[in-house]
């Protein structure tokens, strides 16, 4: 698929961070609070790299309701911070982006595998494969985003403690 190579580093920078302010917070505190949102954000990732490179529809769609889920998880998530609820709401937007977007190939998927062996079959699956590229490239966006905002967290996170 169209995953950024950086994510994995990124992946393993969150692991970090997470295990460092596990350490070092209590419960109630920002610290605490950190701790949630990147757990939570990490669990995305999760995902993302489980499903790497898949074209298999059923696992796009899989990945697209956990994608989702993940975001609701994240939504849910009672933060008092002014700072960590604005890392919150982008993520939540790039997690339900990225859900959206891997939703549209899965369906661009299931219609390519379905088109009839014809000239119209031709058109669907042409269509098909844009469609594939343009949500793609979109989910990619997204999950560049999300990568900015979580090393943003990071670095907000470790600051002060």
């Amino acid at each position: 698929m169209y995953f950024l190579p950086k994510q994995i580093a990124a992946l393993i920078l969150i692991i970090v961070a997470c295990c460092f302010l596990t350490v070092s917070c209590t419960d109630n505190s920002r610290g605490s609070q950190c701790v949630q949102l990147i757990d939570n954000i990490t669990k995305g990732y999760t995902f993302l790299g489980e499903e790497r490179d898949s074209n298999d529809t059923a696992t796009i769609k899989k990945l697209a309701k956990n994608l989702n889920q993940t975001s609701k998880e994240l939504e849910s998530l009672q933060l008092k911070d002014a700072n960590l609820k604005e890392f919150q709401s982008e993520s939540v937007k790039s997690f339900q982006q990225m859900s959206q977007k891997f939703g549209e190939v899965g369906k661009a998927l299931e219609t390519g595998n379905r088109a009839p062996i014809s000239i119209e079959g031709r058109e669907q699956i042409r269509k098909a494969q844009a469609d594939i590229i343009k949500s793609g490239q979109q989910a990619n966006d997204a999950a560049a985003n999300q990568e900015a905002v979580t090393q943003r967290l990071i670095q907000y996170c470790q600051s002060n403690q």
